[in-house]
């Protein structure tokens, strides 16, 4: 079965795994134009199922926990109204690792300086700008690289702002990074 990735810009939603427990992917390629505008391109991933199995293997213990619990939580479409910081608060409680069982590894400010991308790990909780969306925070977790040359990266990520929509998967730009915490 093929799954529809989208961008963050696009106005339509499809989704071709309606009839079926699997989930939504939303991949973000976004390119510059010669007028610095973005623009989106579709793109479709046949093995999101087999990214996701590889990610959970080379996890850390820690990480693979993780990566279950939010993998279920997409699954089951579950809504945390909140932020993302909310939802994957949530997701990192679930999988047994409330605050005190948690370790921050890497941590910084907004503007930088921001954290190599080499340290990070499936399953890590991640600040970063989020480049695809007017340079605001956001928060996601780790998954798998799917560019790891230009940074970009499937994550687990939430909307927030307190809407009704469950989590998903989606790609980011991870050149900036400001905060790194993971399950200990």
């Amino acid at each position: 079965m093929k799954i529809i990735i989208l961008t963050l810009l696009s106005l339509l939603s499809f989704n071709l795994s309606a009839n079926t427990n699997r989930p939504e992917v939303f991949i973000n390629t976004l390119t510059p134009t010669d007028s610095d505008f973005l623009f989106e391109k579709s793109t479709i991933i046949d093995n999101i199922d087999e990214i996701l199995d590889q990610a959970e293997d080379n996890a850390t213990t820690e990480g693979r926990k993780v990566l279950e619990s939010t993998r279920l939580m997409i699954t089951n479409k579950e809504i945390i109204l909140g932020s993302c910081w909310d939802f994957i608060n949530a997701a990192y409680n679930r999988a047994g690792f409330t605050s005190k069982f948690r370790q921050t590894v890497f941590k910084s400010k907004q503007q930088g300086p921001y954290a190599d991308i080499s340290d990070f790990q499936p399953g890590d909780w991640l600040y970063f700008i989020n480049h695809s969306f007017g340079d605001v925070e956001h928060s996601s977790i780790f998954v798998a690289w799917t560019d790891k040359e230009k940074k970009i990266a499937l994550m687990i990520s939430y909307a927030g702002g307190n809407q009704a929509k469950p989590a998903r998967y989606k790609t980011y730009d991870l050149r900036s990074v400001y905060n790194i915490i993971r399950g200990k």
